[in-house]
Protein backbone atom coordinates (compact mmCIF):
# COMPACT_ATOMS: atom_id res chain seq x y z
CA UNK A 1 0.00 0.00 0.00
CA UNK A 2 1.18 3.47 -1.22
CA UNK A 3 0.66 6.39 1.72
CA UNK A 4 1.31 10.13 1.85
CA UNK A 5 1.57 11.50 4.90
CA UNK A 6 1.46 15.50 4.91
CA UNK A 7 2.42 16.64 8.80
CA UNK A 8 1.25 19.31 10.40
CA UNK A 9 2.25 23.54 10.25
CA UNK A 10 4.63 23.51 13.13
CA UNK A 11 6.23 20.46 12.50
CA UNK A 12 9.09 20.03 10.62
CA UNK A 13 8.15 16.70 9.06
CA UNK A 14 10.25 14.71 10.36
CA UNK A 15 9.12 12.19 13.54
CA UNK A 16 8.28 8.84 14.69
CA UNK A 17 5.26 8.89 12.97
CA UNK A 18 7.33 9.12 9.65
CA UNK A 19 9.44 6.31 10.85
CA UNK A 20 6.45 4.05 12.00
CA UNK A 21 4.72 4.92 8.39
CA UNK A 22 7.65 3.83 6.81
CA UNK A 23 8.23 0.49 8.76
CA UNK A 24 4.68 -0.93 7.96
CA UNK A 25 4.09 0.52 4.14
CA UNK A 26 6.00 0.10 1.18
CA UNK A 27 6.07 3.05 -0.38
CA UNK A 28 5.54 6.51 1.87
CA UNK A 29 5.41 9.87 0.44
CA UNK A 30 6.40 12.36 3.24
CA UNK A 31 7.39 15.76 2.40
CA UNK A 32 8.85 18.50 4.58
CA UNK A 33 6.67 20.69 3.63
CA UNK A 34 6.45 25.15 4.64
CA UNK A 35 2.95 25.92 4.42
CA UNK A 36 4.03 29.25 3.51
CA UNK A 37 5.65 28.62 0.01
CA UNK A 38 4.08 30.41 -1.97
CA UNK A 39 2.36 27.17 -4.64
CA UNK A 40 2.95 24.84 -2.82
CA UNK A 41 -0.37 23.28 -2.93
CA UNK A 42 0.42 22.80 -6.53
CA UNK A 43 3.51 21.46 -5.72
CA UNK A 44 2.61 19.03 -3.04
CA UNK A 45 -0.74 18.35 -5.90
CA UNK A 46 1.65 17.29 -8.60
CA UNK A 47 3.65 15.04 -6.91
CA UNK A 48 0.82 13.31 -5.50
CA UNK A 49 -0.45 13.02 -9.05
CA UNK A 50 2.91 11.03 -10.08
CA UNK A 51 3.25 9.04 -6.85
CA UNK A 52 -0.73 7.90 -7.03
CA UNK A 53 -0.90 6.94 -2.89
CA UNK A 54 -3.70 4.76 -1.67
CA UNK A 55 -4.09 6.85 0.72
CA UNK A 56 -3.70 9.77 2.23
CA UNK A 57 -3.06 10.97 5.67
CA UNK A 58 -2.64 14.41 7.24
CA UNK A 59 -2.39 16.13 10.51
CA UNK A 60 -3.81 19.55 11.17
CA UNK A 61 -3.00 21.65 8.38
CA UNK A 62 -1.51 18.65 6.38
CA UNK A 63 -4.92 17.39 7.09
CA UNK A 64 -6.88 20.32 5.11
CA UNK A 65 -4.49 19.41 2.37
CA UNK A 66 -5.08 15.75 2.24
CA UNK A 67 -8.95 16.47 2.89
CA UNK A 68 -8.52 18.65 -0.57
CA UNK A 69 -6.62 16.78 -2.25
CA UNK A 70 -8.54 13.71 -1.69
CA UNK A 71 -11.49 15.23 -3.25
CA UNK A 72 -9.62 15.96 -5.79
CA UNK A 73 -8.02 13.03 -6.86
CA UNK A 74 -10.98 10.25 -5.63
CA UNK A 75 -8.70 9.13 -2.26
CA UNK A 76 -9.73 8.13 0.88
CA UNK A 77 -7.97 9.53 3.83
CA UNK A 78 -6.91 9.75 7.45
CA UNK A 79 -6.89 12.91 9.04
CA UNK A 80 -5.84 13.66 12.83
CA UNK A 81 -7.15 16.90 14.25
CA UNK A 82 -7.41 18.31 10.50
CA UNK A 83 -7.69 22.16 9.90
CA UNK A 84 -10.92 22.08 8.08
CA UNK A 85 -11.99 25.62 10.16
CA UNK A 86 -9.73 27.43 12.37
CA UNK A 87 -6.80 27.95 10.04
CA UNK A 88 -4.00 30.83 11.53
CA UNK A 89 -2.48 30.81 7.95
CA UNK A 90 -4.82 30.50 4.90
CA UNK A 91 -2.67 28.71 1.59
CA UNK A 92 -4.04 28.77 -1.45
CA UNK A 93 -5.72 25.58 -1.46
CA UNK A 94 -7.75 24.58 -4.85
CA UNK A 95 -11.18 23.34 -3.15
CA UNK A 96 -12.97 22.34 -6.66
CA UNK A 97 -12.56 18.54 -6.42
CA UNK A 98 -15.86 16.88 -7.02
CA UNK A 99 -14.71 12.75 -6.12
CA UNK A 100 -16.02 11.90 -2.78
CA UNK A 101 -13.83 9.15 -1.10
CA UNK A 102 -13.94 8.64 2.55
CA UNK A 103 -12.73 10.50 5.06
CA UNK A 104 -12.05 9.89 8.58
CA UNK A 105 -11.42 12.04 11.36
CA UNK A 106 -9.56 11.44 14.48
CA UNK A 107 -10.28 14.57 16.61
CA UNK A 108 -8.61 15.51 20.00
CA UNK A 109 -11.52 16.10 22.62
CA UNK A 110 -9.17 18.45 24.02
CA UNK A 111 -7.71 20.60 21.29
CA UNK A 112 -7.69 24.39 21.43
CA UNK A 113 -6.26 25.29 18.98
CA UNK A 114 -8.67 23.21 15.97
CA UNK A 115 -11.87 22.99 18.20
CA UNK A 116 -13.50 19.42 17.43
CA UNK A 117 -17.48 20.27 18.09
CA UNK A 118 -16.35 23.21 15.32
CA UNK A 119 -14.77 20.84 12.98
CA UNK A 120 -17.52 18.41 12.76
CA UNK A 121 -20.20 21.17 12.65
CA UNK A 122 -17.98 22.75 9.89
CA UNK A 123 -18.15 19.44 7.10
CA UNK A 124 -20.30 19.79 4.34
CA UNK A 125 -21.79 16.29 4.74
CA UNK A 126 -23.28 16.82 1.73
CA UNK A 127 -21.93 14.32 -0.73
CA UNK A 128 -18.94 13.42 1.13
CA UNK A 129 -18.29 10.43 3.49
CA UNK A 130 -17.27 11.05 7.23
CA UNK A 131 -16.49 8.49 9.86
CA UNK A 132 -15.35 10.90 12.85
CA UNK A 133 -13.19 9.04 16.29
CA UNK A 134 -12.97 11.21 19.06
CA UNK A 135 -9.75 10.66 21.52
CA UNK A 136 -8.92 12.13 24.99
CA UNK A 137 -6.21 14.51 23.28
CA UNK A 138 -5.26 17.69 23.03
CA UNK A 139 -4.27 19.21 18.92
CA UNK A 140 -0.97 17.43 18.71
CA UNK A 141 -1.66 13.37 18.38
CA UNK A 142 0.36 11.09 20.53
CA UNK A 143 2.47 8.52 18.93
CA UNK A 144 0.30 5.64 20.18
CA UNK A 145 -2.53 7.40 18.67
CA UNK A 146 -1.37 7.81 15.51
CA UNK A 147 -0.35 4.30 15.62
CA UNK A 148 -3.84 2.98 16.83
CA UNK A 149 -5.34 4.47 13.56
CA UNK A 150 -2.51 3.69 11.40
CA UNK A 151 -2.94 -0.17 12.48
CA UNK A 152 -6.49 0.25 11.44
CA UNK A 153 -6.09 1.33 8.37
CA UNK A 154 -3.12 -0.97 7.38
CA UNK A 155 -5.85 -3.95 8.28
CA UNK A 156 -8.76 -2.33 6.39
CA UNK A 157 -10.71 -1.48 9.96
CA UNK A 158 -11.02 2.39 9.02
Amino acid sequence: MKIAYLHGLESDGVSPKNTFLKKNFNKVYDPVINYNEQNIWNKIYNDLIKFRPDYIIGSSMGGWFAYNIGKKMGIPTLLFNPALQGRSIEPSVDKSGSKYPMNTLVLGNFDKVIKPDQTERSINKGMNKFKIYREPIGHRTPINVFEKYIMKLKKGNL
